[in-house]
Parts: structure tokens; sequence; C-alpha cells
């Protein structure tokens, strides 16, 4: 379950947005936030051989309560003392982490390797199908934990759509979306796509014996369309507060995001989880 948030931070209203939304699903699962605040290092850049690397330049922690800050980090920026203040009055525990990197995407996915859910804003445009360098940044390549990436506003999660296709990683989403309905007590609608196939009746049965454990409600329909248009299409329909979708097993577009991100992304006020 998720017990380990990450939540990737800036000064910017997006992030604040992934802030309030991962302070909620953590107050619900009893969980733990990590705030990485990751300032842009300005400069020239990086040498090609380190392109891989997040180019961390300084990493200083921030503590919780008042003799922490004033100690280990008396200079912080105003929108890091905004963000210690919501987290010490929501009594969770955690920590902030200030960072300096060439490459925040880069930066934030290292971190990630250690937690249960990385949370980031949309981005700072208010169009649909658009999100901000470093959220673009963090779709390119496998994701090393479950990424939720939030809407231009805060957003309750009331309902919960997932859509499947038979893998591993469809096997996971299946999981975390029916510990994640159970838990806020919410339905959880499934769509089913087996392309190529006329009706994937076997997928759906091995969908709904598989949710029977975790005692959710909600219908469970199968569909012939491809992920990319059956995203689009049951979004639409269910019109959910939050889209639970498997990572796609190939992600290398050369100048746009894999076309299931790009039909997840057209739902702009649809929180938006991603299983790897």
């Amino acid at each position: 379950m998720i017990k380990n948030i990450l939540v990737g931070y800036d000064e910017s209203r997006p992030a604040q947005v992934a802030l309030a939304q991962a302070i909620d699903l953590a107050e619900a699962t009893s969980g733990r936030i990590r705030l990485l605040a990751v300032r842009t290092e300005e400069g020239p850049a990086p040498q090609p051989e380190l392109a891989a690397d997040s180019g961390i330049v300084d990493m200083v922690e921030v503590g919780l309560d008042e003799d922490e800050l004033e100690t280990e980090a008396a200079g912080a920026p105003p929108f890091v003392e905004q963000a210690r203040t919501e987290l010490a009055a929501a009594g969770l525990g955690g920590s902030i982490r200030m960072a300096s990197s060439w490459q925040p995407a880069a930066c934030l996915r290292e971190e990630a390797d250690l937690a249960d859910l990385l949370v980031v804003g949309r981005s700072r445009a208010h169009s649909g199908g658009q999100v901000g360098r470093t959220t673009r940044n963090l779709l390119k390549s496998h994701l090393p934990c479950p990424l939720l990436i939030c809407t231009n506003q805060y957003l309750p999660i009331t309902s919960i759509l997932l859509v499947y296709w038979p893998g591993p990683r469809g096997g996971r989403a299946v999981s975390l979306a029916a510990q994640l309905a159970a838990t806020l007590n919410i339905d959880l609608d499934t769509v089913v796509t087996a392309p190529g196939r006329r009706a994937p009746r076997r997928e759906r049965a091995r969908v709904e014996l598989a949710l029977l454990a975790y005692h959710t409600e909600g219908e469970v329909v199968a569909i012939s369309e491809a992920p990319a248009e059956a995203v689009l299409t049951a979004g639409l329909q269910y019109n959910p507060s939050l889209l639970v979708i498997p990572e796609p097993s190939l992600l290398r577009w050369p100048w746009q995001l894999a076309p299931l991100y790009s039909s997840a992304l057209e739902l702009p006020d649809t929180l938006l989880l991603i299983v790897p």
C-alpha cells in the first residue's frame, strides 16, 4: 500500500496542488511524505557524459519543527517554508529536502527509487493535453514507482477508473487501484481492453476474480479498442476523479509522448496515476 510518498515541489501553483493531493493520500493511508524541492541550477549545461546523471549540485535537509528549520536550513525560501507549515499542520511525519540540479526529472527519478508513489504537478499551462517539462521528461523513460500527475486545481478523489490490459503492469495496476478504492471507500470501475480479440471475456473474468479480494464496488466491462483509444473513450464516458493506467511497454517516441499518455492527458480535469 502507499506509505512513502515523494512530492516534486517548487514555487509553482501546480506543485502546491500536488502537495495538497499528497497530503490527502497520506492522511488516508497513514503514510509519510518526502518533499523534494528542486531548483534548476543556472549556468553552463553539463558535459555529455553526465547527461544521464541527476546533476545534483547541493542537497539540504529541512526539518519539520522550528528548531530543525532554524539549525538546518535557516535560508529556506518562502515556498519551502510554506510547505513545511502545511505538513506540520496536517500532523504528518515526513521530511523536506532542497536540491539544486540541472535535471529536475532525473533528480526526482533517483529519489523515487525508495518511494511507493511520486506526485507531481501537471503544468503551468491551463490547457488540455499539456504537461510541464519536468513531468514530460519523467514520462520519456520507465518509471521507478507509480506516478500521480495532478490537475491544475485540487481535486478530491471520489471515483476511480482503471483501464486494464493483460501483462504484469496491468496486474499491478489492478492491485493498486483496488487498494486505493478500498482505502478511500469509493467505487472502482474497470475497463478491460484486449486489442485484436472480438470479446475479451476471459480477461474480464480474470479481473473480476482478482477484484473480489478487495471487496470493491463498480462495474467491469470489456471492449476491443486499443489501450490509447480505450483510455480516452472510457475517460470521457465515466468522467472519473482518478484514472489509473499501466505504464506502456514502448515509451521512446522521438517528438511526442507515447500515444497512451497523450490520450490520457486529453482529460485535463482528471488525476492520472501511471503504474510501472
